[in-house]
């Protein structure tokens, strides 16, 4: 997917190779920067070495003259190679971010510095996704909030919301600021992140595709259609969004919501939900018809009762999959156990997550490892940050890409993986 800077793809290349084939730049590189650097990669890939062995394959995007190479050589991983725009014998050879020359599943750890170098992101981790092994892990080195320069092709001002959704086959299991002081690196980079891929993300991608592919069947999209599009058109005019175009594109990526995390609940295997802030019931009942399907059970509250009575009375009276607490998760935490997926869209201010956990924590699975899926995962909102701390001190989660709400605000969910503490 191509900017408007160029129109071909070589053009972006071209460009690109400018930068490494400076003889200016190359002759700092391999002069009097050389050493720096290599001390600098060595530091940085010191922290997660551990997570490898002397056999496992490594790879560099963007490796310029090598001394990320030569850094995991110095280490002890002889399995390491670098690929650039422009090669650098022995330690860089030839290659495309865009179209990696590596079989599925072959490379252990692939490290990089330059996604904002990419024309196209998504494509660059997608490559990074299938080329890695089924326990393999990505580890990014990105600037933020920092002064780019004219090879800076995707500019990345919130890694959470910019970088984390574009992994769809791995977890994030850390992130943060390089340095405590978020200052930069001796390469300029100040945020990093390390993904590992998934076998239950694997299953999910393989099975029904990504958030942007998924294709949602009829009997969801009746869910859809009879307790919220009404609703969601009439938040889009409120908002004044009235290109067709847009609109369609906002309603769709919305109706997908629901079905998503019944998916999500399928690749886990898991039957036994509940979920915070009811309202009409479209996420609701949209898991009832999943628990229908699976013989599960959902446990759903709202403070108010303004459920959609066709489906109120079709999957709670009739199939007896749907149970409603007209209160808060503390009230219906007494009212279910070994719940297995926690869906929490109910208050967004701060504090009301949190509480919300320490609500239900008593209800986690005593057999399976729990998920917790955090709604309206947005800076807009006061709970933002405190999702955020849930999710580092999780240290496995995943954050979807929404995309617009109907008021034309951007909208995140994180997934995590993990059992809240009991203490």
């Amino acid at each position: 997917m191509l900017n408007e800077r160029y129109e071909k793809y070589e053009d972006y290349i071209a460009h690109q190779s400018e930068k490494t084939n400076d003889p200016a730049r190359q002759e700092v590189w391999l002069g009097k920067e050389w050493s720096l650097k290599l001390e600098g990669f060595e530091n940085e890939f010191s922290k997660i070495k551990h997570n490898f062995n002397k056999d496992s394959k490594i790879l560099c995007l963007g490796s310029r003259t090598g001394q990320e190479v030569q850094a995991f050589f110095n280490l002890g991983f002889p399995n390491a190679t670098g690929i650039d725009i422009v090669p650098f014998p022995p330690l860089t050879v030839e290659g495309d971010i865009h179209d990696l020359k590596f079989p599925d599943e072959s490379i252990d750890l692939v490290y990089t510095n330059i996604v904002d170098h990419s024309v196209d992101p998504q494509k660059m981790i997608q490559e990074i996704e299938r080329v890695l092994t089924p326990t393999g892990a990505a580890f990014l080195q990105v600037q933020v909030g920092l002064n780019q320069d004219d090879y800076t092709e995707f500019e990345i001002r919130n890694p959470i919301h910019d970088v984390m959704p574009l992994f769809e086959r791995s977890f994030c299991i850390h992130a943060g600021t390089i340095n405590q002081d978020a200052s930069p690196n001796f390469a300029g980079m100040n945020f990093e992140m390390l993904f590992q891929k998934n076998e239950v993300l694997e299953r999910l991608y393989h099975r029904y595709g990504t958030f942007d592919t998924i294709s949602v069947p009829e009997n969801y999209l009746e869910i859809w259609n009879d307790i919220n599009l009404d609703m969601q058109n009439k938040k889009l005019d409120e908002a004044n969004v009235f290109d067709l175009e847009r609109r369609t594109k906002i309603l769709d990526r919305l109706s997908k919501r629901a079905y998503y995390l019944a998916c999500l609940a399928d690749s886990l295997e898991m039957t036994k939900i509940a979920e915070v802030g009811t309202a009409q019931g479209w996420q609701f009942y949209s898991f009832c018809q999943y628990a229908s399907e699976n013989g599960g059970k959902v446990y759903s509250c709202d403070p108010r009762d303004v459920r959609n009575e066709e489906y109120r009375q079709k999957f709670e009276e009739e199939k007896k999959v749907g149970f409603f607490t007209n209160a808060t998760s503390r009230e219906m935490a007494n009212e279910c156990n070994e719940i297995e997926l926690f869906y929490i869209d109910g208050l967004h201010g701060k504090g009301t997550v949190i509480q919300d956990v320490l609500n239900l924590k008593k209800s986690q699975s005593t057999k399976r490892v729990p998920v917790w899926v955090f709604d309206d995962f947005d800076e807009r909102f006061g709970c933002f940050e405190d999702i955020w701390s849930i999710c580092r001190a999780s240290g496995q989660f995943k954050v979807v890409k929404i995309g617009e709400t109907a008021s034309g605000k951007p909208s995140h969910q994180a997934i995590i993986i993990g059992r809240m503490e009991t203490r």
